[in-house]
């Protein structure tokens, strides 16, 4: 047993031993790469400028629970002015405060509507009437959007219930709702944008310096020379992505510490949990930059290829700056091979609701799934042009 360790750890210290070299090539040559340098610094600046301003953010069908303690015609009717619209989508009635709690932390619902149990007893004897309304606020452009829903739409029932006192058909009582942001109290910007711009980071310099450096020994006739040399594929492999992901690492924790800085965006959750979520989705980003420079016949190739497979799906599918909910169906549905959609929802999980592994399982399900399936893609293509 012990001869098998030594013989084992031998083996690995050769291994290693053989990356070395190349990992500390990739590392100079990606420093000294001024280019790619500030493709990664002014291209993802200027995509979110341009994606920011020129859509549409209008948030429409958000999923929508209601709590009705009072369950009568008068509370109904309430219901039925606030969420009979194309913004409000009701998924479900609930009958405890736990069942709102526990479909909000899971991302299910995004808005709870709970009205009090003396509901028609209030407006019956002209007295003011306060429901609660909790919002998610990890979507801090959403959660505005929805407040603003809220108070038109109450508005509108109230001025219907004056015509109707009015008119001596019911006595009125203004309803006044009380919205609860959670996560996000303070609706800032920064606790919505922090984690979108992480995974967004990730994914552009992961890909893109992967896939340029794979073809770039293409392009200089040093891959035969590789194929003959003592080194593995898998070490190869290593190698290569060394530089591309611990500097995609690297920008991802600058941009979360600047967030904490300069916008007090703090980890609510487990920064173990976070780490682990982010190597995983970072293996996945690497292996996509692998299956895209064994596709690619030039830099050019790799580097056109990639901006069309990361920036405007990242941006646009992945729940980053576009409420999913508000596309069409189908949209909806290419938005489930976006692996930076199950990443970012782990993010706002981690960062914002500080929720544990128990509400975001199956965001690792979906991305350990990517990640095989890319990996082997990548495998394969390489056997069929005899790289391995």
């Amino acid at each position: 047993m012990q001869l098998f360790n030594s013989k084992l750890f031998q083996k690995i210290a050769a291994s290693f031993g053989r990356i070395a070299p190349i990992a500390k090539k990739e590392f100079i040559q990606f420093i000294r790469d001024r280019r790619s340098l500030l493709v990664f610094t002014f291209v993802p600046m200027f995509m979110l400028l341009l994606f920011g301003y020129a859509l549409n953010l209008d948030v429409k069908h958000v999923p929508t629970i209601i709590w009705d303690q009072a369950k009568s015609s008068l509370s109904r009717d309430f219901i039925q002015s606030v969420t009979n619209n194309e913004y409000f989508d009701i998924i479900k009635n609930v009958s405890s405060y736990e069942e709102v709690e526990h479909l909000i932390n899971n991302g299910n619902a995004k808005v709870a509507f709970i009205l009090p149990i003396d509901f028609d007893k209030k407006i019956l004897k002209n007295e003011n009437v306060q429901c609660q309304v909790i919002i998610d606020g990890s979507e801090s452009n959403t959660a505005s959007s929805i407040i603003g829903y809220i108070n038109y739409y109450s508005n509108t029932f109230n001025l219907k219930k004056v015509k109707e006192k009015n008119s001596g058909e019911l006595p009125f009582a203004n309803i006044e709702l009380v919205p609860r942001v959670w996560y996000n109290p303070e609706l800032k910007t920064a606790n919505f944008f922090v984690p979108g711009l992480i995974a967004f980071i990730l994914m552009i310099m992961a890909v893109i310096a992967t896939a340029l450096s794979m073809v770039r020994e293409k392009e200089r006739n040093t891959v035969e020379q590789i194929i003959v040399s003592p080194i593995r594929m898998y070490e190869l492999v290593i190698g290569k992505l060394s530089a591309p992901g611990v500097i995609a690492l690297f920008a991802a924790i600058l941009v979360l510490i600047t967030g904490w800085i300069f916008f007090g965006v703090n980890v609510k959750g487990s920064l173990v949990l976070l780490l682990i979520y982010t190597i995983v989705f970072l293996f996945t980003a690497l292996g996509v930059g692998i299956l895209v420079s064994v596709v690619s016949s030039s830099q050019q190739v790799a580097f056109f290829i990639s901006v069309i497979i990361t920036l405007l799906p990242t941006l646009v599918f992945s729940g980053f700056i576009f409420p999913l909910k508000s596309m069409p169906v189908i949209l909806q549905y290419i938005s489930y091979i976006i692996p930076a959609k199950y990443y970012l929802t782990a993010l706002r999980g981690i960062i914002l609701k500080g929720v544990g592994f128990s509400y975001l399982w199956e965001q690792m399900v979906y991305m350990l799934i990517f990640l095989f399936m890319i990996f082997l893609a990548s495998v394969i293509i390489l056997k069929k042009k005899g790289l391995e």
